[in-house]
Formats: C-alpha cells, sequence, structure tokens
C-alpha cells in the first residue's frame, strides 16, 4: 500500500530544486471551491492524491445528521473510489488502478475505505483529530503502467461529478515535468 508519506516525499524531493520549488503550491487553509491534486511519477507508477473540503464533495462539513446526508456521504465515497470515472489516463500507457484509498473526517476523525486491486492483509492506523473543525476527503489513488512514457495526458472529471469545486490546484512531477498548474471547469486537462 502506498501512503501519503511517499508522495509527500516525492513531491518533496523535488521542492530541493529551482524553479519548481517556487511554483509549487501547498495550501494548509481549508478554503472551500478549491481542490489540491498532487501527482507524482515513480517509474512505471503513477500515484495521485487528491485533497478536498467536503462542502465540495458532500455539501457539509459536520458528521451527516440526516438519511439525504448519510446517502451523500455514501454516494460521494462510491465515486471516489472510483478512479477512472475521476481521471482518464492517456489509453495508449495501458495504466491499471492497483490501489484506492480514501479517508474523510467529516466527524473530526479519519474514516477510511481501501479498494485493492491485488490480495494482501493491511493493517491500519487510525489518525483522530478531535480538533479538527472542517470536515475533508482524501483520496490517493496507485495506478501502474506499462508504457508510461506514452502517458500524454490526464482529463479529469472531478468539475462535472463534484460541481461545487471551482479551482484544482495541481502540484506535478514526473520524470519529463515538474510544474504547479490551476485547473476550473473549462480547463480539466492536465498535459505531461
Amino acid at each position: 500500500m502506498f501512503t501519503k508519506p511517499l508522495l509527500v516525499l516525492s513531491l518533496s524531493a523535488a521542492l530541493s530544486g529551482g524553479v519548481f520549488a517556487q511554483d509549487f503550491r501547498q495550501h494548509d487553509a481549508h478554503v472551500h471551491g478549491h481542490v489540491e491534486l498532487n501527482i507524482a511519477q515513480d517509474g512505471h507508477d503513477l500515484l495521485i492524491e487528491v485533497t478536498a473540503p467536503g462542502a465540495d464533495v458532500v455539501g457539509f462539513e459536520h458528521p451527516p445528521e440526516t438519511d439525504q446526508e448519510r446517502q451523500s456521504l455514501n454516494r460521494a465515497l462510491e465515486i471516489l473510489e472510483q478512479a477512472n470515472g475521476l481521471f482518464n489516463l492517456t489509453a495508449q500507457a495501458n495504466c491499471q488502478l492497483e490501489e484506492a484509498h480514501i479517508t474523510h473526517s467529516l466527524d473530526g476523525e479519519k474514516h477510511h475505505t481501501d479498494q485493492h486491486h491485488h490480495e494482501h492483509e493491511h493493517h491500519h492506523d487510525h489518525d483522530h483529530d478531535h480538533d479538527h473543525q472542517h470536515g475533508e476527503f482524501n483520496a490517493q489513488y496507485h495506478y501502474h503502467c506499462e508504457n508510461i512514457s506514452d502517458l500524454r495526458h490526464i482529463d479529469s472529471q472531478w468539475f462535472k461529478l463534484f460541481p461545487s469545486t471551482e479551482k484544482m490546484s495541481v502540484n506535478l512531477l514526473t520524470d519529463t515535468v515538474q510544474t504547479a498548474l490551476a485547473l476550473t471547469p473549462k480547463q480539466t486537462r492536465i498535459s505531461l
């Protein structure tokens, strides 16, 4: 299983040099309408991480209180577990989703679901942050790409699925590209 520290470590390694360090943006502030997207390539593996305010994903940031809110949460988790519905990768790259890991903190505790596309036994540590006031979602996707050099673009369907989002800040690190850019409902393609 890959974890957030692996993605952060990959991106941090790139930050130690030059122009990318100036362009790299990581927002600690919780801003509604603004989603963070980190993408890192490691050999034939592609790691994608999305961090989004609960308001953008389900319309609220507190524990679900009504049946409608519980249904919204369950529907959002189902959507987030289906990475291929969120991101379209260049078909010629032959990328297969190996793992999806989704967490949320709508009630001040982190809850997560894992979708493994291979069989292992996994043990999870549960982080509890009772002081967290803004519920958010974190989704991590691990792809293995047979022809990673043929990966030319990634198209995001995020804005169609979660229309409250106004902007995605993208931090991108591959063998050929190190950059920070923004996606909007009208510009949803990441060119590699």
